[in-house]
Formats: structure tokens, sequence, C-alpha cells
């Protein structure tokens, strides 16, 4: 009894000369500069390219790039114009690392109700951010939960109480460990992260890391630290305050926040930092000479200019531009109402880098970002009804897809659509005026004449005296859209496109063949063409498909989970699924086909 009150003794020395001399070593540095991160770089616009990017303030709050003063540089070259785009919704990951010796085994249920109140909307979205837990081991993190994007997964987790760990645990070198590889835990690269430390502070047995040593590892990550102090009734007034130093020192040199367990009030400060993390801000310029190949780009604070991120761009060399020729001055117009479709006129160019002409093998008007084809054999100057305008500002582009497979968009125009007497720039105008509307008549009883006058010659010579009469015995198709794709099953209906099923609890076939206009998706039988009866992830009408032209589109129903394609949440507007696409409803896991 006596030796082991002396190893604690011996223990506890150590752990607070160990925390004292880390805290006054952090103590007496200049807090951490700003961080930029470029995560993610896109050509498909050319000749506008487009940036994700985020970035820490020194106190660790989210970078505000549309009010902070940038230098952009591309090829080495300064780019004087450019445009800080609505940001876009990428998820954070957040690690949470507990220590949990005997002596904090009161505040166990406190743990477990904090990381489950993290875990919980509107605080953490669904499969947009990601939760891992991970526990202080002897001398490595021990993984509790690898990262989920789901908050049953994290209530599973705690359905079990925590139980005490035994023996001495090495709470620096956990840390330490997670930020070296906190970058193979991201489930989309393009995340960022920040850990959540809860622990009472001390340490016995690290020697991998310094104890200052974490703190600048993750300030030079940009990952910050926040620290929770948890009560140990094992340790002294002395020990408590040592270790809530320690913490402190930590978060306040990795741009992180420091609150005590206790004080439950301040954990949604603490939320509230890591999901202002969420969104990326995203960044265009244009380039007045576009060129194929790898390009450095550079962002940087003006200020600060050696605050920077850099990264590369490739452009293809036979990549293809696409560019709508509408004058700035032409980017407005005046309805009455939005009852109908608006006939709007647009013309393209479009080029190939490379300087060679190559078929355009489809093309789409994309507007508010839903797409509708284009007449291929119009493609420079068309007109089509748009259905979807709404008064205020309107998203305009043209996407194309060449016969190499090439993809290109252009970049987006804004249309400003307001309400009052019909006022259409004649670069625009589609023939929606009463000029336009005479003229379909007069189109219309043209073709009328020329049908009669056909059919009164075929009649005339007799031509349909010995043709047979046919009469259809199967359905009326009536306007139902013409497919491509047809493939008759033996003595069944039309497969127009598959699913097939890759999880699911419920046991479902393999393959499903879509054969309807419209199904609709779900856990209910009672609401669902298609049941997942067993699948409590899977609100009861999840989502439903419906066939536009020869794709079907799907649309969430306001599902708790939300509906994602190829790992992103899709828009009120649905999402045009192509062959290969891999769908999300909750748990369910399911592949699209259509050849």
């Amino acid at each position: 009894m006596i030796r082991n009150k002396w190893r604690l003794h011996a223990i506890l020395i150590l752990s607070l000369v160990m925390v004292l001399g880390g805290a006054l070593v952090m103590a007496q540095s200049s807090p951490p500069p700003p961080r930029l991160f470029i995560t993610q770089t896109d050509a498909s616009s050319p000749p506008t390219m487009e940036l994700q990017v985020y970035g820490l303030t020194s106190q660790g709050d989210a970078l505000d790039f549309a009010s902070a003063p940038l230098s952009l540089k591309h090829n080495g070259l300064p780019i004087i114009s450019y445009e800080v785009a609505a940001p876009r919704e990428v998820g954070t990951l957040t690690i949470f690392l507990i220590d949990i010796p005997e002596g904090t085994s009161a505040q166990f249920a406190a743990i477990a109700d904090a990381i489950n109140g993290y875990a919980t909307a509107p605080t953490m979205k669904e499969q947009v951010d990601a939760v891992a837990v991970y526990e202080v081991g002897a001398n490595t993190a021990q993984q509790l939960l690898a990262p989920t994007e789901f908050y049953n997964s994290v209530r599973n987790l705690f359905a079990t109480p925590l139980t005490a760990s035994t023996g001495s645990t090495a709470l620096i070198d956990s840390i330490g460990g997670l930020l070296q590889q906190s970058d193979s835990l991201k489930p989309d690269p393009a995340m960022s992260v920040h850990m959540v430390v809860m622990s009472d502070g001390t340490d016995a047995v690290s020697t991998q890391f310094q104890p200052a040593a974490v703190a600048s590892l993750a300030a030079d990550l940009g990952i910050p630290i926040h620290t929770i102090l948890l009560n140990n009734t094992g340790l002294s007034a002395g020990g408590q305050q040592l270790g809530q130093d320690y913490l402190a020192a930590t978060a306040s040199a990795a741009r992180g926040l420091a609150i005590k367990l206790e004080n439950t009030g301040d954990l949604p400060i603490l939320w509230s930092r890591i999901v202002g993390f969420r969104q990326q801000a995203i960044i265009r310029y244009t380039l007045p000479d576009l060129q194929g190949g790898r390009f450095p780009v550079e962002l940087s604070l003006t200020d600060q200019p050696e605050v920077a991120a850099t990264t590369d761009i490739i452009v293809p060399t036979n990549m293809p531009s696409v560019v709508i020729n509408l004058p700035e001055g032409s980017r407005s117009l005046t309805l009455p109402n939005l009852d109908k479709p608006v006939n709007l006129r647009f013309t393209t160019t479009i080029t190939w880098l490379d300087g060679s002409q190559r078929q355009v093998a489809a093309a789409q008007l994309v507007v508010n970002g839903v797409p509708q084809d284009i007449p291929l054999n119009s493609l420079d100057d068309f007109t089509v009804p748009v259905a979807n305008l709404g008064f205020g500002e309107n998203s305009i582009q043209v996407a194309i897809l060449d016969e190499q497979g090439m993809r290109a968009t252009s970049p987006v125009i804004s249309l400003a659509l307001s309400q009052g007497q019909r006022d259409v720039p004649a670069e625009l105008s589609g023939g929606s005026g009463i000029w336009g509307t005479l003229g379909r008549i007069l189109l219309t009883a043209v073709v009328l004449a020329i049908v009669l006058a056909g059919g009164f010659f075929i009649y005339r010579q007799g031509w349909l005296a010995n043709l047979p009469l046919r009469v259809g015995k199967g359905r009326r198709r009536g306007r139902e859209p013409q497919i491509t794709y047809e493939t008759m099953d033996e003595e069944g209906p039309r497969v127009l496109a598959r699913l097939h099923v890759l999880e699911a609890q419920t046991r479902m076939p393999v393959e499903i063949g879509l054969t309807q206009p419209r199904l609709r998706i779900g856990r209910s039988p009672a609401q669902a063409d298609l049941a997942f009866e067993n699948d409590l992830t899977m609100s009861r009408l999840h989502a439903t498909l419906m066939l536009e032209g020869v794709h079907y589109r799907i649309f969430d129903e306001g599902s708790t989970s939300g509906t994602w394609v190829n790992d992103q949440q899709i828009p009120e507007y649905g999402a045009q699924l192509m062959d290969g696409d891999e769908i999300h409803l909750g748990a369910v896991h399911l592949r699209y086909y259509q050849p």
C-alpha cells in the first residue's frame, strides 16, 4: 500500500512538472498567424477558374473571405479582378479525445451528453459533418468510434456507459498521434478538422512529443485544439490548477477554446465555433488568354503576404470552352408574372483550347441549377421555354459534353428578373410577345394547311383503299417521353433503368428494374412504391425518382437525413441521375445504371 502511494505521488509529480513546463513555454509564445487552405480547384468552366477555400484567424475563427483583403496569382501573374461567390457546404470532421481515469468517473455521463449534444441537429449536420471518438491510451489514442456522419452511430457508442481506464495513459502522445493521422481520417479530403480534448490535463508517460510540441504541430496544421477540463477527485487542488493551465495554454496556442465541462452553457459557444467552418468560400477569376497545362496558383492576405496557400490548377489542352454571348446591359428583364414558361433566346460560342473543332455530343441550359436539353443543331443560337425563373437574381449556364467525353460549363451569368410591365431585351427575346404569338399562329396555320392538302391528295389517289386497318392492343402511351434505352424483359414491361442495392437492412433483390415514370422510395409500404421496411435510417417517404426526358431525376421528400448522390446532398430541385451514380438514403446505398 505504501509502495503504491509513493508510486502515485511520483507519477503525479512528473505529470505536474511536464504540465507546468509546457504551460510556461506556451505562455511565452505569440498567437499563431492566420492560415489559408485551398481545398479544391475547378477548371471546368473556362476561361473562368474556381478555387474552394477556407481560413482561420489567429483566434481560430473562420476567415471571412468576402471582407478580407486578398491577393491572387495565377502562374506567377497577379489576378486583379476576382469574385467571392456564394459559399459551398463541405462539412467538418470533429475528433473527440476523452481522457477517463478513475478520478473522473463522476463526469462520465456528462461526457456522453456533451458529445451526443454536438452530434444533434442543428449543430452537427448529418451526412455533411463527421464525428470520431478516441480514448487516451497507454502510448497512443485508442479508437472508440471511427469517423461517422450519422447521429445514431454516436448514440449507439454511448448506449453502453463509459468505464474508467486503468494504468498510466499518455495524453500528449495521444494528441500528437491523432494530429499526424488527421488527413487519413477525413471522409472528404476538403473537410476542415477540429479536435476536442476532454481531460484533467495531466500526463505521466508521454515520450514521443514534448508538452508544447502538440500545440505547435496543431497550429502548423491549422487544426484548432479545443480543451474541456474534467475534474479529477484523485488530484489535489494544485494539481487540478496545473492541469487546467496546461489545457488552457494548449488551446490558446492551437487557436482553440478552453472551457470546463461543468460549465455546460459554454458548450454551444464551442460548437458554434466548429460549425462556422462547415461552409467554404468559392473564389472565381477569369483568364483573358487561357492556355492548357498545369499552373501554380497562390492565394494570400494582402496585409500579411506570408499567410498564403498554394496549389496547382490543371487545364487540359483539349478542354472545350463555352461562353454565353449576352452583354451586361441585357442581363435584366421585367415580366408581369411567371404563370407560364418564358421563351428566352441565347447565343453561345464554343471553342477548344488546342484550336481544333469537335462535335458536341450533348448540351443543356442550366437555370438555377435545373438543366434542360438544348437542340444540338441550334446550339449557337437557340430559344427555349424556361419554367423555373424567379423574381430576383437567376443563375444561367450552358453545359456541354464533346465527342471526347470532355465536359465544360460556361461562366455563370446572373439574370435579374423584376415584376412589372413586360420588358425583355432584344438579345433575350424568344418571341413571347404579341408578334411572336401571331408568328406561331401563322406557322401553325401553314403547317395545318400543308397536312390537309397532303391528306386530300392521298385520298384522291386512292392510296388508302389497300391500307390495312391496324388497331394497337397495347395501352396508349399518351404523352410519355420517348426513351432511347429500351431493354425488354421477356413478357414484361420496358426497363428504363436499373437500381442495384449495395447496402440495406431490408431483404431486397440485388437489381431493381425501373419501368414507370415515377418511383417513390421510403420505409413505409403505404407511402412508397419501393419500401425498405427494416431500414430505420430511411424516412417513411424518403425520395422520388421522376422520369425527365431520357433520364431519371431524384428528389428528396423532406427526409430526416437527406438524399445524397455521389456524396453530395441534392438540392430542393433534385439531381439528374447518370449511369454509375451512387445514391445514399440514410444507410441504404444504391447504384443507378442506365447505359
